[in-house]
């Protein structure tokens, strides 16, 4: 008799689907969504806010599975959770998962250079960065449910922001930007759907 399993969804790893423990790894087709922006751009709650509407999909909020204490927001650090984020994407896929959605892990181009030598080479990438003007992310910071402190806040905000992820041309890389300042949950998710309908067509 088959066996079924689910992966564990517990804080900042979910799914939307149970797979057979006997499936062998998916065959090509595997997708990957990726969530970035700045702190209180929205990642978080996009993330888990895209899950419902991805077919076959999982998600992944590294800013949930990468917390440690202290935490040195290195170089070093960041390398771990890319490292941590890779392996849980592949493992997705491995266990028949199509669309894998993972946020919060990327600050740079050099990073995502990083990060997709850790996967096969054939899926595709499709990198959400969610853009808000100041003001309104400054708001979001304070007023979200996931709380942070002045401090967190102001090491956070001597990172530069860098735009060399909107360059990136690697051929299985696709750039999607979204401003979110005037936009609400519902409306963002709808963007990112009509923007990928590899994904998102039915």
């Amino acid at each position: 008799m088959a066996m079924t399993m689910c992966v564990a969804g517990g804080s900042g790893v979910s799914h939307t689907r149970c797979v057979p423990a006997s499936q062998p790894p998916a065959s090509p087709g595997h997708r990957l969504i990726i969530v970035s922006g700045e702190e209180g751009a929205g990642k978080s709650t996009i993330v888990r806010a895209l899950l419902p509407c991805t077919p076959s999909g999982a998600r992944i909020d590294a800013e949930d599975i990468g917390q440690t204490n202290p935490c040195p927001m290195d170089d070093e650090f960041f390398a771990l959770l890319r490292r941590n984020v890779a392996g849980l994407v592949q493992n997705f896929w491995a266990a028949g998962y199509i669309n894998v959605i993972a946020g919060s892990f990327l600050r740079r181009y050099s990073d995502y250079l990083s990060f997709r030598q850790l996967l096969p080479p054939s899926p595709p990438v499709y990198l959400v960065e969610l853009l808000v003007d100041r003001q309104e992310r400054d708001r979001r910071r304070v007023t979200r449910a996931k709380q942070t402190t002045q401090q967190w806040r102001d090491m956070v905000d001597q990172i530069p922001e860098d735009r060399t992820l909107r360059q990136a041309a690697d051929p299985g890389y696709r750039y999607i930007g979204i401003d979110t300042t005037d936009l609400d949950i519902a409306a963002t998710v709808q963007r990112i759907k009509i923007a990928i309908p590899e994904v998102y067509a039915h």
